[in-house]
């Protein structure tokens, strides 16, 4: 019988520092659990080499060590292979979500046994996400960022780009019809598969990872005073009962805009409208503590 072994995928950007001890970390106890590791920072050649081997000789699971832009490209890289994270990013809402410490030792014991959980993905124009899915003003945020990116971003990185939209957005409107239902207007809309986002903000409390649902919220008014109120309302957990935000649940939405207005995948710039989305139920394999 084959040695077991796992296939990392290592963030190009997340190998110095802490960061790289983390992996050294991961790799020795995988060693201690009699787990062999392979570490790959080129994401093409590690594809080529799994799509190359045998069933019998595929990986335990496969090991995303980077934030959730890595374990997105994971998801869509690999769809048949179980999946384990070792957060190394800014942000790890997907762990943190599961409970997944930063800790080598840990994600490697929790590899050894091996506990797996199925949730539901999202679609959007063909390439899957886990999380959430935003369109508006915070996807404009991301886009800048994402224009002026040159290495590794901490929180501050935000700063100047929430600036520069906050100056600049123009709030174009957007319709929306969630499976196949009469049109919304709306200036943002959120799409929430698991209820984890950045700052600890939380648009839908109630989503399930499981549920083959999607939470669809919308706000229905424009200009930045009303984006600055709606973010007091989702600091303070009360912006479900305002009149002018709209929640419901779907499989499939779809949203148009006369002009292009940026989408946002799991903190990743993801191109802009038009747009369907789609959940797909039980479609994901992680690894959990």
């Amino acid at each position: 019988m084959p040695t077991p072994w796992v296939a990392i995928q290592r963030n190009p950007i997340s190998g110095t520092g802490n960061r790289a001890s983390l992996l050294m970390e991961l790799i020795f106890h995988l060693k201690q659990n009699g787990i062999r590791p392979r570490l790959f920072s080129n994401r093409d050649r590690m594809q080529k080499i799994l799509s190359a081997r045998s069933v019998e000789d595929q990986p335990v699971c496969v090991v995303a060590a980077g934030g959730d832009g890595t374990v997105q490209d994971v998801v869509n890289r690999y769809p048949d292979h179980k999946i384990a994270i070792l957060p190394l990013g800014t942000e790890n809402l997907l762990a943190r979500y599961f409970g997944v410490e930063k800790s080598g030792q840990f994600v490697a014991e929790m590899i050894a046994a091996g506990n797996t959980r199925e949730i539901d993905l999202c679609e959007l124009n063909q390439r899957k996400f886990i999380l959430m899915a935003s369109i508006g003003f915070d996807a404009a945020v991301v886009e800048t960022l994402t224009l002026h990116r040159t290495g590794n971003i901490s929180h501050l990185s935000y700063l100047k780009p929430i600036w520069k939209t906050l100056c600049a957005y123009p709030f174009e409107p957007l319709q929306i019809a969630a499976d196949g239902g009469e049109e919304i207007t709306a200036y943002h809309a959120i799409v929430v598969n698991i209820p984890a986002y950045g700052l600890n903000l939380n648009f839908a409390p109630a989503a399930k990872d499981h549920d083959g649902l999607l939470d669809l919220i919308v706000l229905r008014k424009k200009g930045i005073w009303s984006m600055l109120k709606y973010v007091f309302r989702i600091i303070r957990g009360t912006h479900l009962g305002s009149r002018s935000v709209h929640k419901l649940q779907a499989k499939q939405i779809r949203i148009q805009s006369a002009k292009p207005v940026p989408i946002q995948t799991d903190g990743d710039a993801s191109g802009a409208t038009p747009a369907e989305i789609k959940v797909i139920p039980a479609a994901a394999r992680f690894i959990v503590p």
